[in-house]
């Protein structure tokens, strides 16, 4: 067994990563090697150390409680690493700006618009990563996180970007295929056992409420599915005419304006929860920080009143059909 002082510094950023992501794979793209890489480096740390740091399931890994606490003291010695080098360099964390994205919201919505906030403020260093997981500020490296919830943030400071409002959309090809010239005024849910539903496993219970919302329940068992690991994927499926997609308004109003989707049903159901921008309190203040916020809460503004428009008369979604 080699000594412990001996243990090497990529070998803790890859576990730092593979504990980040819970998912070998993805560590793998982070670090630039494959997933059989970083299982390797985990088992020969794992046997330095003796103790299991993951517990594997299928593509999937968990910290074990010690690799909690080892992780934990990896990461902050790795940050202090980063600071310790900066610092030696002369060189300043003040411009640079982390952030951690849901990669729906990311994809669907921030990264259409983040041109316009780096145009605004060149000087400020964006850094992006995308990730379905929360973490601990006090042990990551992000200045605020974009999450989905109530926002209920214990010890943080939260702030609303927009509620979701789900609504089933589905190709207009697709649309005029399976229901042809039917006039809209008589298109009901009841007319989505026609189609295949396509469901996200990170959103699993969207048709269920939408479906129930609108007094339809029925249709879930009367119509086919298919199942993706994201929202963003069954959103990408639906543009391709697989079927019809439940999708939170913000994120395809685009796609309805340029008349790619169309959202035939006047129902509109308004969820609880929503989408926030969150940062420990110690972080606010802090030029990149409040420059962002403002920027994001500005934007998240804009959206929801484009929103509140459209839901009220429905031009982009029906005229388009017509």
């Amino acid at each position: 067994m080699r000594l412990l002082s001996q243990v090497n510094l990529n070998s803790l950023k890859i576990v730092e990563s593979a504990a980040r992501h819970k998912n070998f794979t993805r560590a793998g793209e982070e670090q630039f090697i494959t997933a059989s890489a970083v299982s390797q480096r985990v088992k020969s740390l794992e046997d330095q150390l003796r103790f299991k740091i993951f517990e594997r399931g299928g593509n999937a890994v968990s910290l074990t409680p010690e690799g909690e606490t080892y992780v934990a003291r990896v990461r902050e010695a790795l940050q202090r690493i980063v600071a310790a080098n900066m610092e030696a360099t002369g060189q300043s964390q003040a411009h640079v700006l982390r952030i951690c994205v849901l990669p729906t919201f990311a994809a669907r919505w921030l990264f259409p618009r983040l041109s316009a906030f780096q145009r605004q403020y060149p000087d400020i260093e964006m850094r992006v990563s995308t990730s379905c997981a929360t973490y601990e500020f006090s042990t990551s490296e992000y200045d605020l996180e974009i999450r989905y919830g109530d926002g209920n943030f214990p010890g943080l400071k939260s702030e609303l970007l927009f509620k979701e409002d789900l609504t089933p959309v589905c190709s207009r090809e697709l649309f005029r295929e399976v229901l042809g010239d039917k006039p809209l005024s008589r298109v009901t849910p009841e007319d989505l056992r026609h189609f295949t539903l396509l469901h996200s496993d990170t959103c699993t219970q969207n048709w269920r409420s939408w479906l129930g919302f609108a007094g339809a329940s029925f249709v879930l068992g009367e119509t086919k599915s298919i199942y993706f690991d994201s929202c963003m994927m069954s959103y990408e499926a639906a543009n391709a005419g697989m079927g019809f997609a439940v999708a939170n308004r913000a994120y395809m109003a685009s796609d309805i304006r340029a008349e790619r989707l169309v959202a035939p049903f006047e129902i509109h159901h308004p969820n609880t929860a929503g989408w926030y921008f969150v940062s420990p309190i110690k972080a606010m203040g802090a030029r990149k920080v409040e420059l962002f916020k403002k920027w994001i809460m500005a934007e998240a503004a804009l959206t929801q009143r484009q929103l509140d428009i459209e839901i009220a008369g429905l031009p982009l979604a029906l005229a388009a059909m017509a």
